[in-house]
């Protein structure tokens, strides 16, 4: 037996010693009772009354003297033993839950203390803490044998969290932990030794846990709210038992409710990544209100790596951060770079959310159950026998904002050891939130088995039309567009819990460009606005694709550029990229149509040109695709160009920089082009 686990065991006899005729003084009741600041569920407590449990949806039935099974899902166990569901009794308020909730309480101190599951100090405090707070409930009016057993349980399940912590409970379970602890050093004053080692644990914990802006280190919006709530409670029991607050504690809550406001969308809901879910909107607005007294939003989350940008009535959520740190990273999904969207109340492009049940739980840390790009059967990162992760992708990203619009690039290169390349998203939100751009790219790669998935919420009705699809909610319509394939599939969405059938859209990878040789021996006719080739076919009628490059060349002021050689056209066009800034007057303009503010221009052109990218916005003017494509064809013919113009130099860049003649050398393969889509609110 290692010797760790031999002196855990030795703390746990020596404290789970009963006090009761020995020398240590048990009080008849509680010197001071709490009360439980969270609503029950009447229907919960009437099951258990009717010698059943309903958790999740699953109904149960009790047996006697069974406190645990290793056929239960972890959730439901932690529940049973957790005796939270107090509350839901005490919620009914009949006087048989009453009588429940004494006759399970006298079943569970009445078990020998070796026969006890208490291991886990975290479902201890919470019993203690739910015991304490529901007393007057299920105890006050019992006899004194059993308000004395009580009593002595107490004391040693106390005693038994400090000999436990801090080693045996990790992230916001530890706070559950400590608050079980000082619920009983305030209830039983006499034993000051569990006030002590509260107070020195609490702090160490806070510096574990909390980030510097406030977001829980698990990266968890879950956990981020259960936090809170654990935060609210001690700093409630602190008040109701007159003691002083803690400096650390106070601090910590003012960062810690900021931060989990800025996770909610419109919906009050909270965002659904690595692990979370929707959570009742109510009893949120309840948990922040008892955190803190201002209801401030964070207006970033730099520790964290969440992106939150606001526009209009809209909203949205990107992941652009790894996996927690090890030791922290139970609840990690692989869905970087994903994001949610929502307008108004109403969620529209999600996640597909998290679930106890240990397969759907297993499914859904999958790049699939995100709106993100999914390689086949590549995952970003891996796991060992363990659940450590094995490979950390590293993650970059670049955010700029002007006049209400928002700019973010994205990157990770989970997929690059295994052949897959960097990943690359931009996102561009327009400064109404009418107007949701993005792009996707896989730099590095020839490989093409992936797809962009854009999960629906269940709320959201498709409808199929010659460009896109509309996406209808309750007081909205939005149309999406892209510029490959795309294909609407069912999904599955798990945000309340339960699961229910959705939609999906699905984004197929772009054709394979055409060789290099074939693509050298074409001529660009520059004069002729419809005589441009591109490598996919466009539909449209003739006068839409003149009309909408008479429009975009008067607007920008752009003579025609026939008579330009090429060269000097690419180097006019990054000036104007550099130095422009384009309004948006028309939905269906490129992506980069919009370019970033110049302060912030040089910062993600750095980043974009690590990855091998260019920003061919300015080339996207000269060229003349049919309304239905100007989204994103004129951006693809102007890579296919610079792609050209590359393969057909004589020079290496080295080479043409020092004045040197190379070698010719065989022409590389085309870059992928970028798979862009956009989503846009239709106005009558």
């Amino acid at each position: 037996m290692p010797l760790r686990r031999w002196t855990r065991d030795a703390r746990l006899t020596f404290a789970m010693r009963n006090p009761l005729g020995g020398f240590s003084r048990v009080p008849a009741a509680p010197a001071l009772t709490l009360r439980d600041l969270w609503p029950g569920n009447p229907l919960v407590g009437e099951r258990l009354v009717r010698n059943q449990t309903l958790f999740e949806g699953v109904v149960r039935n009790l047996q006697h003297l069974q406190w645990d099974n290793p056929a239960w899902p972890e959730a439901y166990r932690r529940w049973l033993q957790g005796f939270t569901w107090l509350r839901d009794l005490r919620e009914l308020g009949a006087e048989s839950a009453r009588i429940k909730a004494r006759s399970m309480v006298a079943t569970w101190i009445g078990l020998p203390a070796s026969e006890r599951p208490i291991a886990d100090p975290s479902i201890t405090g919470a019993r203690v803490a739910a015991w304490l707070s529901y007393y007057e409930f299920f105890a006050a009016a019992a006899d004194d044998d059993f308000r004395q057993n009580l009593m002595a349980a107490l004391i040693m399940e106390a005693r038994s969290i400090m000999a436990l912590m801090p080693e045996e409970a990790r992230g916001w379970r530890a706070l559950t932990a400590l608050k079980g602890l000082l619920a009983v050093a305030v209830a039983i004053p006499d034993h000051q030794e569990f006030l002590s080692r509260y107070l020195r644990l609490i702090d160490q914990e806070i510096d574990r846990q909390f980030l510097a802006d406030g977001s829980h280190i698990t990266r968890c919006p879950e956990d981020q709210f259960q936090a809170v709530r654990e935060l609210a409670e001690m700093l409630s029991i602190l008040q109701t038992a007159r003691l002083p607050l803690p400096t650390r504690l106070i601090e910590v809550a003012d960062r810690a409710a900021p931060a989990l406001r800025a996770m909610r969308h419109g919906d009050g809901g909270l965002m659904l990544f690595n692990g979370s879910r929707e959570r009742d909107p109510q009893l949120i607005e309840q948990v922040l209100n008892r955190a803190s007294r201002g209801r401030v939003v964070a207006a970033s989350q730099p520790e964290s790596g969440y992106i939150r940008l606001t526009s209009g009535r809209t909203m949205l959520f990107a992941d652009a951060a790894g996996p927690a740190p090890d030791g922290y990273d139970s609840t990690a999904h692989a869905g970087m770079l994903s994001f949610e969207f929502s307008s108004g109340r109403q969620r529209i492009i999600v996640n597909c959310g998290a679930s106890t049940q240990r397969g759907w739980a297993e499914a859904l840390r999958y790049p699939a159950a995100h709106s993100v790009l999914e390689m086949g059967s590549l995952s970003p990162f891996r796991r060992d026998q363990t659940g450590r992760i094995t490979n950390r992708p590293s993650v970059t990203r670049a955010q700029a904002s002007q006049d209400g619009a928002h700019w973010l690039h994205m990157t990770h290169d989970g997929y690059k050891a295994q052949g897959g390349g960097v990943y690359s998203r931009q996102l561009y939100l327009g400064k109404d939130g009418q107007t949701l751009r993005g792009a996707d790219t896989l730099e590095g790669t020839e490989n093409r088995d992936f797809c962009i998935r854009f999960h629906l919420h269940p709320d959201i009705t498709v409808e199929e039309i010659e460009h896109g699809f509309l996406l209808y909610t309750h007081e909205e319509s939005w149309l999406f567009q892209a510029n490959v394939p795309a294909y609407v599939e069912d999904s599955v969405y798990l945000g309340s819990g339960e699961r229910v059938d959705t939609l999906q859209i699905v984004l197929c990878p772009p054709e394979a460009p055409e060789p290099p040789e074939e693509l050298a021996s074409e001529e660009y006719t520059a004069g002729d606005g419809d005589g441009a080739e591109y490598p996919h076919t466009h539909s449209g009628p003739a006068e839409d694709n003149e009309a909408f490059y008479a429009d975009y060349a008067t607007e920008h002021g752009e003579d025609h550029p026939a008579e330009l050689p090429r060269e000097t056209q690419a180097a006019e066009q990054d000036e104007t990229a550099l130095h422009q800034h384009h309004e948006e007057d028309d939905a269906f303009s490129p992506l980069l149509h919009d370019a970033p503010p110049a302060d912030s221009r040089p910062y993600q052109a750095a980043h974009i040109s690590d990855l091998g990218l260019t920003d061919h916005s300015a080339d996207a003017a000269h060229e003349a695709p049919s309304m239905a494509e100007a989204l994103f064809a004129s951006e693809d013919a102007g890579s296919d160009h610079a792609a050209q113009a590359e393969q057909s130099a004589p020079q290496t860049p080295h080479a043409a920089s020092s004045g040197a003649t190379a070698e010719p050398s065989r022409a590389a393969a085309p870059a992928m082009r970028p798979v862009r889509w956009a989503l846009t609110l239709m106005t009558e």
